[in-house]
Order: structure tokens, then sequence, then C-alpha cells
């Protein structure tokens, strides 16, 4: 084998791991929120709601845009394989 071929990696390894780390990002995200969440005294700031929902707004569309590419990446996948 040379060098190249030991650097080759696999287009469902890559899906995989960028999945895998896109996956463990966010759910360190929502891990943080709802940590916020559980401190009382913070709740009644209202700059404080207005942060945590912005963040739970932006995990929303996060886990979204997930959900839509790989759904996306399966149905390329799926009709690269029936061709």
């Amino acid at each position: 084998m040379t060098h190249s071929e030991h650097n080759l990696v696999s287009l469902d390894d890559r899906l995989i791991q960028a999945f895998s780390q896109n996956a463990v990002g966010v759910g360190m995200e929502k891990d943080a929120i709802l940590q916020r969440l559980e401190q009382p005294g913070l709740l009644s700031n209202p700059a404080v709601l207005m942060e945590l929902q912005q963040r739970t707004s932006n995990y929303n569309l996060e886990v979204s845009m997930i959900s839509t590419l790989t759904r996306k990446t399966v149905g390329a996948v799926e009709s690269l394989l029936r061709s």
C-alpha cells in the first residue's frame, strides 16, 4: 500500500464521523441549556430568559438541519445504489 492509500477515508466513514461530531456538539448545547434552566434565580431575569430562548431556537434549528441533511443524504445514497 502506498502512503496515499492509507489516507483514504470512505464516504460512509466521513459521513458517520461528521454526524457523530455534530451530535456530540448538539448534545452538549442541550445539556448547557438544561443546566441554566435548573438555576431558579436566573429565570427571573428577562435578559437570561431572552438568551435561553435564543439558544433553544438555535438548538432546534440545528437539530432540524441535521435531520434534513440525514434524510437527503440517505435519499442520495439510495438513488446511487439503485443506478
